[in-house]
């Protein structure tokens, strides 16, 4: 039935897990090994690459295009378009094979639009034969065996992480078609699900809802999904796809909705890793700071595993949402204020410490949502008082992310909410404004001060004459304008720190390591 097929990776982000370059993400890779194993022949295209080679590329000699794309949490993008299901549409108009969507698109907690507001993408999803609601891997699985589309249900999740065991170290080998190989970061799952799910989650939140309690991945299995990587020749690692890397393998995580970090599971995982790569960049992503804070003693050890085997530049993201009490009793946020300057207290002191690439070993960051139910004016200036006390306190953050809710199926939050907040639109720029200001340039100072020397910065984009944008590798790395005359993009400087945007740092070359 499907002997011959192309993935088209159109980039997804979510809020556990990315998959926009230089990040490659899990679905391309998961339905790479698993056309793989059904010894199906398989390229892989980027959107931005396919954009270039539209009118030469003939689709019709694939039987299968698999298309990928979604968010749930969309950012702006230095250096890659993502794809539209509208775009994906046409692409595939006068196309005579299986059409099958996958990605956050897919489902109904995702949409494949970026700003602005999120509209019925019915219309473009009738335009597939096959829409993949569950797992990709699953779904391509059953399609592959059965060789019916009739017979095959698109909403299929995999049983276990059992299933994924062999389809995640063949998927490795999709990295070598990757356009910008091999400088890309590869984002490994380690778990899904929350155990929010037992008072039913944040309001805003589609984890607990769509994947229940937590589901873990054996520290084996990553670990071989890391070797294969590795001896594919990747050297950049983000451990992001979690709600929190501080509840891996919680062994009361089906019990408590702030459960005890396993130290002993964390420890053997990052070792492990490093048993069988050496990675240039190994990170993580989300955090919750009332784990770190409720259960302080483990998560001080697991802090220093992070330092020990993670590198420098790392940042463990804190989903806040709200400083306001309010907001947090409203919307069963749950963490509470308190909760949150002890987390990144005890963050600072294990990780505040300066490494090789120039930056502290491990910061938190702090991610703000507007919109919520029961904001109020009061709001805004409560969240700005928190983040000025944290700064007056000495502490450094990394990353102060402020974005508006978005509405998704499942969730609590409804149009209605997002309409109201459109009120306070006025408000909430007056916020990130003054945050910009007055928070975010003051820590860039305080994180990397003038005259470190960041390490390992990949040039980007020339912007003009005399000046290039750049990013280390990792877990949101600084944005950093490049005082330079005549750099090739694509290869790698360090660079000293001169001067600073509000959210960027400017910095001149002090070594080219072409």
């Amino acid at each position: 039935m499907i002997e011959k097929a192309l993935i088209i990776d159109g980039y997804t982000d979510e809020p556990a897990g990315l998959g926009v370059p230089p990040y490659l993400g899990t679905y391309p890779r998961y339905a790479y090994g698993t056309l793989s194993l059904h010894k199906v022949r398989t390229n892989y295209i980027t959107i931005d690459e396919f954009r270039k080679i539209r009118g030469k590329i003939d689709l019709n000699k694939y039987d299968a295009v698999i298309c990928i794309c979604g968010f749930h949490t969309p950012g702006k993008y230095l250096n890659a378009e993502p794809a539209t299901l509208r775009e994906f549409a046409s692409i595939l108009y006068k196309y005579d094979g299986i059409k099958i969507l996958g990605g956050p698109a897919a489902t109904k907690y995702g949409s494949s639009q970026i700003g602005g507001k999120i509209e019925d993408e019915t219309k473009y999803k009738k335009f597939f034969d096959v829409v993949i609601e569950g797992d990709i891997d699953a779904v391509l699985n059953d399609l592959l065996t059965e060789k019916s589309i009739e017979k095959i249900d698109p909403k299929r999740y995999r049983s276990s992480y059992e299933e994924l065991k062999d389809i995640a170290i063949r998927g490795a080998k999709l990295v070598k078609q990757h356009p910008k190989y091999p400088n890309i970061i590869v984002e490994v799952e380690t778990y899904r699900g929350c155990s929010r799910v037992l008072s039913g989650g944040c309001s805003f939140c589609t984890e607990p809802r769509r994947f229940g309690s937590p589901k873990f991945r054996n520290e084996e299995d990553i670990v071989k999904e890391i070797h294969a990587l590795w001896n594919e020749g990747i050297k950049y690692f983000r451990i992001g796809r979690q709600p929190c890397i501080f509840s891996y393998k919680a062994v009361d995580s089906e019990k408590e909705e702030v459960p005890t970090p396993n130290v002993g599971a964390i420890e053997k995982l990052f070792k492990g890793i490093r048993n069988v790569s050496d990675p240039k960049v190994l990170h993580v992503d989300n955090a919750n700071p009332a784990v770190i804070a409720r259960h302080e003693e483990e998560s001080r050890e697991v802090a220093k595993i992070l330092v020990k085997y993670c590198t420098s530049g790392n940042v463990a993201a804190f989903g806040v949402e709200s400083f306001d009490e309010k907001v947090i009793k409203v919307n069963n946020l749950l963490t509470t204020p308190e909760d949150v300057l002890k987390a990144v207290e005890i963050i600072n002191k294990i990780g505040g410490h300066r490494g090789e690439s120039g930056l502290p070993y491990l910061l938190p960051g702090i991610n703000l949502l507007f919109g919520l139910k029961g904001e109020r004016k009061e709001t805004f200036q409560i969240n700005f008082e928190y983040l000025k006390k944290i700064y007056d306190m000495g502490f450094m953050l990394r990353r102060i992310n402020i974005r508006q809710v978005v509405p998704f199926f499942g969730t609590e939050i409804t149009v209605k909410d997002v309409k109201k907040a459109e009120k306070r639109k006025k408000l909430f720029l007056w916020f990130k404004e003054k945050v910009r200001e007055e928070i975010d340039n003051r820590m860039l100072k305080r994180v990397a001060p003038k005259g470190v020397i960041l390490r390992d910065v990949l040039v980007e984009v020339k912007e003009r004459e005399g000046l290039y944008f750049g990013r280390q590798f990792g877990s949101y790395p600084l944005l950093i304008g490049i005082l330079e005359k005549n750099l090739e993009v694509g290869t790698f400087v360090d660079v000293k720190v001169v001067d600073y945007g509000r959210r960027s740092i400017t910095g001149v070359v002090v070594k080219n390591n072409k």
